[in-house]
């Protein structure tokens, strides 16, 4: 089977830098910028946690990145003239060190998750791969981690399906949701591929497919009237699904629906056997939910499960499993995949060139890159407890107060074409469910950078921006121009 040939996935400004790297004029003391080693640092910036995934993704990515002939010639054509850089794609493959933390890890904002090390002409160029490998699982992940927190132990099902756009991204959803939480999906494709359960329940339609039985009704037996179509609708869905369904009471009115449920599933022993929950997917949720239960508590049917759906997101559950807390799961759609609050915002920043620490200053702190090579510390209690995070230099020893360990959480990951083996999605599952009950608050946990780290930005910031050329003497300054900017540092 032949291989298939990798994308333009990078930007042009990544194809123009890497061009001019390689010109003799470009050269920094006579050393070519091309061949200089450089290490660039991939973070998030804007979920408050997320557990780190999308490592094969990554691997798949980096793996698939030979070009073919009309692609290299279409950046031999380019207007701006990209021939070295596309010299170098067609005759180097990319040979660098990635470090990263474990597939899983629960990470927060500007904290590294992972690392590049290699040759800064081609090096920088891998820039898009790993904020398309990062991106979509993270903002998943994380997504699915605040609704499992919401939810407590109540079950979670993925419906984004028709909201994702197309089929490899909505099995990329329902992965990262069920690593994140959920305990299931309705994408089959999904359920296919990843051997977790699928799950749904009827449609609207299936009670308007019955619409002929309001000119041509049946009979109740029991009181002589004529039967509702609903009534009818919910019988034939009954007898069609013996060992167990659910029923969706919202098609013309809630009320309604939970008698001609109530109707139908009493009608006969086999229907009462097969109706084992209710679905809401419209009005005041938990209100409704409540009311349905009592009802059918109150006809002897007990020991439903209320499924609750309808364009929930994280807020709305939570209320929901204040004001209901009998209701027995969630179906997640379009707040899942497809409007979320935030995305990952993953980031790629030179940290190291040509043995130099070095940082993009900025006039907002949140905007300031890290200097060095990097490394995560993570303390642990003599309970296994996560007690705090502290960023530094990869070459420090860091304490961390009543912690029996510190572990270093960004580890060898590739090396020169050789990959660190990817868990199971049962595993990574596994792992971010025991991080979640060793972290004592996700939302305000404690995290810092080292004494260390934080002097070499400050004081690398400071250099930058010391100016003793003199420019404020020969150039034309507004008058708004603050003091402070026009004064050498």
């Amino acid at each position: 089977m032949l291989r298939q040939m990798g994308t333009l996935n990078f930007d042009r400004y990544h194809a123009a830098m890497g061009d001019a790297s390689y010109k003799d004029v470009t050269s920094v003391h006579g050393k070519p910028l091309s061949e200089m080693i450089a290490t660039f640092y991939v973070t998030q910036r804007k979920l408050p946690f997320a557990p780190v995934l999308g490592h094969e993704r990554l691997i798949r990515l980096l793996v698939d990145s030979q070009l073919d002939r009309p692609r290299l010639r279409f950046l031999e054509q380019d207007r701006g003239g990209l021939q070295r850089f596309a010299k170098a794609i067609e005759d180097i493959q990319f040979a660098g060190a990635i470090r990263a933390v474990r597939p899983g890890t629960i990470m927060f904002p500007q904290q590294p998750i992972a690392d590049i090390t290699g040759k800064f002409g081609l090096t920088q160029a891998q820039e898009i791969k790993f904020e398309h490998a990062f991106d979509l699982p993270m903002t998943t992940a994380s997504t699915a981690m605040q609704f499992r927190m919401a939810a407590g132990d109540r079950w979670l099902s993925d419906f984004s399906l028709r909201r994702n756009g197309d089929i490899e991204r909505a099995v990329d959803i329902a992965t990262y949701a069920f690593i994140g939480g959920f305990n299931d999906t309705s994408n089959m494709e999904a359920a296919h591929r990843l051997d977790i359960p699928a799950v749904g329940t009827i449609a609207h339609y299936w009670q308007q497919a019955y619409l002929e039985y309001l000119t041509e009704p049946e009979i109740e037996p029991r009181t002589g009237q004529p039967k509702h179509f609903e009534q009818v609708a919910f019988e034939r869905w009954l007898d069609a699904n013996p060992n167990g369904t659910t029923l969706l009471l919202d098609t013309i009115d809630v009320y309604l629906g939970a008698v001609h449920a109530a109707m139908a599933a009493t009608s006969n022993d086999a229907r009462r056997k097969a109706f084992k929950g209710f679905r809401v997917d419209s009005g005041d949720l938990a209100e409704l939910g409540k009311w349905c239960l009592e009802f059918f508590e109150a006809n002897g049917l007990h020991g439903l499960r209320p499924n609750l759906t309808g364009d929930l997101d994280v807020e709305k559950l939570k209320r929901i499993v204040k004001e209901f807390p009998e209701a027995a799961g969630f179906g997640i759609g379009t707040k899942l995949s497809s409007e979320v609050k935030n995305v990952a915002g993953v980031i790629f920043k030179a940290s190291v060139i040509d043995g130099r620490p070095t940082l993009k200053a900025s006039n907002s702190l949140d905007k300031t890159t890290l200097p060095g090579t990097l490394q995560v510390f993570r303390g642990i209690d003599a309970q296994g407890n996560y007690l705090a995070d502290v960023t530094g230099l990869d070459d420090e020893n860091v304490e961390i107060p009543d912690a029996v360990i510190v572990e270093r959480l960004l580890q060898p990951f590739w090396e020169n074409g050789q990959h660190n083996p990817i868990p199971s999605i049962e595993k990574q599952k596994a792992f971010v469910a025991d991080q979640m009950q060793r972290f004592p608050d996700l939302h305000n946990y404690a995290r810092r950078l080292s004494d260390r780290l934080a002097k070499l930005r400050d004081d690398l910031t400071a250099q930058m921006r010391a100016d003793n050329s003199g420019w404020e003497k020969i150039l034309n300054l507004p008058e708004e121009v603050p003091e402070e900017l026009i004064q050498s540092e």
